[in-house]
Parts: C-alpha cells; sequence; structure tokens
C-alpha cells in the first residue's frame, strides 16, 4: 500500500505541480507512450520516420504498413483519453478504442469486432496444447466484458490499483484476435484520466513495458477451434 501511496503520489504532482514546465509536451508524452505501446508488439518506426510518414498522410500520400499501425495507436489513445474517459466505461469503451487503433492495420476489418474462435497465447499454430494461456471461450466475452466494465467504474479503489487490475483482466479476457495488448495499455490511462490521478498528462508506462523485454508474451494466437 506504500509504494502505491508514493507512486499515485508522485503523478499527481507530475500533473499538479509541473503542469506549466510540461503543458508544450503534453502531446509529446502521448506519442511517447503511443509508440512504446506500439514497440511492445514488435511494431518499430523511429520518430522521423513517424513524422515523414503522418506528413505523407496529411497530403494523401500513402504510408507504410507499420508506421500506419502506429498512427493508429497514437489515434486510439487520444480517443481514449480525451473522449472515452469522458463518460463511463462500458462494454463499447473496448471496442470504441479498438476500432480506431486498427483501423488503419492491415486487417483492419477486425477493428471494433470481438474475436469469434479460440485463441491461445504460446504453443504451435495447430491447437492449444503447450500454449502458455488460453483465455475464455468467446461466447463468454461479452458477459465478462460487462462485468469489466462495471468494476472500472467503481469509485472505491486506488485509482492505480484498479487501472491494473481492470489492465490484467482485460489481458486475461484478450475479447479481440489482435490488438489486445494495445488496447489494455489504453485502457490503463482511460481510469486514470477519469479517476483524476492523471488529469493533464499521460504518464508514458509503455516504456517501462516495453524495456521489460522479458514480460512480453510469445504471440497471440486467434485461431478456428480444432
Amino acid at each position: 500500500m506504500a509504494v502505491v501511496s508514493e507512486a499515485e503520489a508522485a503523478i499527481a504532482a507530475l500533473n499538479r505541480e509541473r503542469r506549466p514546465e510540461l503543458i508544450p509536451f503534453a502531446r509529446l508524452l502521448l506519442r511517447t507512450e503511443s509508440i512504446a505501446s506500439s514497440t511492445v508488439e514488435g511494431l518499430q518506426v523511429g520518430s522521423r520516420s513517424l513524422a515523414r510518414a503522418e506528413a505523407r498522410e496529411s497530403t494523401g500520400g500513402r504510408v507504410g504498413a507499420e508506421a500506419a499501425e502506429v498512427i493508429g495507436n497514437i489515434d486510439a489513445m487520444q480517443f481514449a483519453i480525451e473522449e472515452a474517459a469522458a463518460l463511463p466505461v462500458a462494454p463499447e469503451t473496448f471496442t470504441d478504442i479498438h476500432r480506431v487503433l486498427m483501423r488503419r492495420a492491415p486487417n483492419a476489418p477486425i477493428a471494433g469486432q470481438l474475436r469469434t474462435s479460440q485463441g491461445w497465447i504460446g504453443g504451435n499454430d495447430y491447437n492449444p496444447c503447450g500454449a502458455d494461456y488460453v483465455p475464455p471461450p468467446d461466447d463468454e466475452i461479452e458477459a465478462l466484458l460487462v462485468d469489466l466494465a462495471v468494476f472500472c467504474n467503481r469509485q472505491d479503489l486506488s485509482p492505480l490499483v484498479q487501472a491494473a487490475l481492470a489492465h490484467a483482466q482485460f489481458e486475461t479476457i484478450h475479447p479481440f484476435p489482435d490488438g489486445n495488448g494495445r488496447t489494455g495499455r489504453a485502457l490503463i490511462h482511460v481510469l486514470l484520466r477519469r479517476r483524476r490521478l492523471a488529469p493533464s498528462f499521460v504518464p508514458p508506462i509503455s516504456v517501462v513495458f516495453a524495456d521489460a523485454k522479458g514480460c512480453l508474451h510469445p504471440g497471440a494466437r486467434a485461431l478456428p477451434r480444432r
């Protein structure tokens, strides 16, 4: 509890005491978080390459697949803290963030769509034998997201603990065929913003996640049941 209290105090102080100095860097922090969240998933796009891709896109040009996905991650993070965080969390919150995230991806048709098959993490491409984790069956996802939304709207928990547990539970449900990690990390910021712990600035937590290489899962698969 002491560690959580110290961490919450540090985030609150960053948003309160350093606000004048950090205002010009608010978007930079958001971009840093988005790029790092993409890096966790193996999407490597440098800041200069990303800037060039955004410039090309703004003039109607084509951009590479990886750059497009990172731009989508920036859009999703901005949507999460500016729009999703302004409303009570509902099952649509998760699908809306995912829709914004994946609409530029090569597999864009899955944007905002819950998985309709059993997936697993690790193991092989053909069956879940030897998998590191097998998430709930697809016919349980909707009810589990309703339950998670109720938890996210509670006000009687530490905001930091609530965000951590909600993130862990979202990844446990693994509701989408792809994009679960990035959507789950955006959810953390929805809760930190809703609970007013981080009202002004996005703490770039994914920078830490991206650096913790040992914490990365070996890849998620959403495959038909065998």
